[in-house]
């Protein structure tokens, strides 16, 4: 690398060949990128079937449980007229009544033979939709176990699904650290070539290194100052429940639970490379690209508790592992679909989400 910088010649074709290898870097970031996207998606689709499979079998057995009831009550309806019929002596006995009475029992037996009639007529027509709803009760319960048995289908491809995008972001965060580690060899090399205000390679890396301790320090300040100020934080302590704030203070609430279609999760707004911390101990079952998240971290924290950091500048933690509460997981960023660094988070139960705020009140911890 000297003999280039003094050699100019040899210096710009190494920038050239160095400037393509930083192309070809990058490009293969995209593809890595792009590829753990597409595992994301594909399980985000395997999700939304089963909840739509889900939903049409809680509507196949509230319908078939309607029609069961409805049925019974028919069938219960035809048993009181046949019981009534019984107890009046039937049909066979009015008649003889009627042959050996005078006009004034007729008349009154006809009235009553009508009645019969009408009663009869009505136990055929309540029978027939007992029949019916019967009937109607067994088709829906066969639609059900049908939706039952593709629910379990769908359950297993979105299991399934769900592993290989935790592979692929594992793949990817892993391809994406020594892609990033060689690119900034490169770029340091590349810069040092081009700068005219150091006259040795060393001696730009030494700046390089010198500038970079300098950022780390500001950054790690302006955390430690976040975390002591105001501004709705729960300092950083733990709960007796075992919970605390991830972020510790500093931040603004930029969009509150739906404080916009779809926004399902809070936006705690900060500057970038603001450390994020485990809300509770658990176990990261994701870490990586996950789409609009950005680079994003789950953790599982047992009992159907689970909750999600989204928009990391960069993840610190990897699939498997166990985090203890207040652990350092990441950092504040802006990636995925955010218009600005901050932490966009999530709180799970049972894989549903729930507004967080009185999630984390519920467990002494207030946003």
């Amino acid at each position: 690398m000297q003999e280039a910088k003094n050699n100019q010649a040899a210096a710009d074709q190494k920038v050239t060949e160095i400037e393509a290898l930083i192309v070809q870097l990058k490009a293969e970031v995209e593809l890595t990128r792009q590829a753990a996207e597409l595992a994301s998606a594909e399980q985000h689709a395997a999700e939304q079937q089963l909840e739509a499979a889900q939903q049409r079998l809680d509507t196949l057995e509230v319908q078939a449980e309607a029609s069961q009831a409805e049925a019974e009550e028919a069938a219960k309806q035809a048993a009181t007229i046949v019981s009534q019929l019984y107890r009046s002596g039937g049909v066979d006995r009015n008649l003889d009544l009627f042959l050996e009475s005078d006009d004034e029992s007729a008349d009154a037996l006809l009235d009553r033979l009508a009645r019969m009639e009408k009663a009869t007529e009505r136990n055929s027509s309540i029978s027939d939709k007992a029949e019916q709803a019967m009937n109607s009760a067994h088709t829906l319960g066969d639609q059900a176990e049908s939706a039952r048995n593709e629910r379990d289908r769908l359950h297993d491809d979105a299991v399934a699904k769900a592993e290989a995008a935790a592979i692929a972001a594992d793949a990817a965060l892993t391809r994406q650290q020594e892609q990033e580690a060689q690119l900034e060899v490169l770029e340091t090399q590349l810069a040092a070539l081009k700068d005219t205000t150091t006259k040795t390679v060393a001696g730009y890396e030494e700046r390089l290194v010198l500038e970079r301790e300098e950022r780390e320090r500001l950054a790690r300040e302006a955390a430690q100052n976040a975390g002591s100020g105001g501004g709705g934080g729960g300092g950083g302590g733990v709960s007796s429940s075992g919970w605390t704030n991830p972020l510790g203070g500093g931040y603004w609430i930029s969009a509150e639970w739906w404080g916009y279609s779809g926004h399902r999760g809070i936006d705690m707004a900060i500057g970038s490379w603001t450390p994020i911390y485990a809300a509770s101990s658990g176990t990261v079952t994701y870490a990586g690209w996950n789409g609009d998240y950005g680079n994003v971290v789950y953790i599982d924290h047992g009992g159907g508790l689970s909750t999600r950091y989204a928009h990391q500048i960069q993840v610190s933690v990897s699939r498997g592992q166990w985090v203890e509460v207040g652990q350092h997981i990441g950092y504040v960023g802006s990636t995925g679909y955010s218009t600005g660094p901050h932490l966009h988070f999530e709180t799970l139960v049972w894989g549903e989400k729930t507004t967080p705020r009185p999630f984390m009140n519920a467990r002494g911890i207030w946003l």
